[in-house]
């Protein structure tokens, strides 16, 4: 097999080790990241024990960690694409993270404020972040699969994707879901532009605990982790644009009962810690 399951899905992970994702890389992590701004060698390190189980030992394949990506249903894209939309528009309609909650979600399209991590002055600073749209085989299965064919047609090996090496449970399916970041003008940034901006977005289920499978007889634990799909053999960001991201997750067929999360740190934080970290919670439809 390819190096696939360092990028996508590796099937049998012991139950409790699987799950969504957590907040991002350590500092120093990201301080290498930008040295490469954006080679292929920087999207795919920490995915390779991506996996999940159910309660009931039905193994569910869960998708994993970040590289870069941009719109599915294209073939090629501007690099620095422009703010859609008055930025000053963007940073007015954002909300707050801590304006979500379980039982309060973003909607899909709704900007969310969030920070990341710049290297430059090693301070999270504040970007916007909204999903755009999520996309499964049932509801379209020719756009999931253009997206999956654009990132092997831009990709090494190494980040390829063959459905027919990924053990999918019959009751599952690939699904897409998109999402948009603005980089403000006052982001700090260095000749060669910024690190990618992209947001550790993760599916759950709403209330917690794990997907159940289309039978109600088992559960899914720790589906939902995202890869995001390569568009382009290279990119670059620089502030001021918007920038929109292809990710790739696993979820039960026609099973709609779920959200999405990321978490991020507050502005001006200098180090990773959870007990800073925020949570926002997004519809899934």
């Amino acid at each position: 097999m390819k190096k696939i399951s360092a990028l996508l899905l590796a099937v049998v992970m012991a139950f409790g080790m699987a799950g969504c994702s957590d907040s991002g890389s350590s500092d120093s992590d990201k301080e290498s990241s930008a040295a490469a701004v954006q080679t292929e060698s920087s999207a795919a390190d920490s995915s390779e024990d991506t996996t999940a189980t159910t309660t009931t030992t039905t193994t569910a394949p869960a998708v994993t960690e970040s590289s870069q990506a941009e719109v599915a249903d294209t073939s090629t894209a501007d690099e620095n694409k422009p703010a859609s939309g008055d930025s000053n528009d963007i940073a007015a309609s954002a909300i707050e993270p801590s304006e979500t909650s379980e039982e309060n979600l973003a909607p899909i399209g709704q900007w969310i404020k969030t920070t990341i991590y710049c290297p430059t002055d090693k301070i999270y600073h504040t970007i916007y972040t909204r999903i755009t749209k999520v996309v499964s085989k049932t509801d379209d299965a020719d756009y999931v699969n253009k997206a999956i064919e654009l990132n092997n047609s831009v990709g090494s090996d190494f980040y390829k994707i063959d459905e027919s090496e990924l053990k999918i449970p019959d009751d599952c399916e690939l699904c897409v879901m998109e999402y948009e970041v603005y980089v403000p003008e006052d982001f700090p940034s260095d000749e060669w532009g910024i690190i990618s901006p992209d947001v550790n977005y993760s599916a759950s289920n709403k209330g917690g605990g794990g997907i159940p499978s289309a039978d109600g007889a088992s559960t899914y634990i720790g589906m939902g982790g995202t890869t995001e799909l390569l568009t382009q053999k290279k990119n670059e960001y620089f502030v001021g644009n918007t920038y929109k991201y292809v990710n790739l997750f696993l979820m039960v067929k026609g099973y709609k009962d779920y959200k999405f999360t990321f978490s991020s740190y507050p502005e001006g934080t200098t180090s990773d810690s959870s007990d800073d970290a925020v949570t926002a919670y997004i519809s899934a439809e």
